[in-house]
């Protein structure tokens, strides 16, 4: 399959979160993008399958997407 490519526009906030996430984790923006988009279908797809998607910090504290 044929590779797409996108031209999104962020504000300036956004971009540079974007922006540190990818050179702290030492991915390149494509890849920070892809992995946003898997990480939101599993989420979608846990919601309409009437699942929680909870995030737990190493300290056990945990804290639920209601809805995305």
């Amino acid at each position: 399959m044929a590779d797409t490519r996108f031209e999104v526009r962020l504000n300036q906030r956004l971009a540079q979160d974007f922006d540190t996430i990818a050179s702290e984790n030492g991915l390149s923006r494509a890849e920070v993008f892809r992995r946003a988009i898997a990480l939101y279908k599993l989420a979608k797809e846990t919601e309409r399958q009437s699942g929680h998607v909870i995030l737990r910090s190493q300290e056990g504290s945990e804290r639920e997407l209601v809805s995305l």
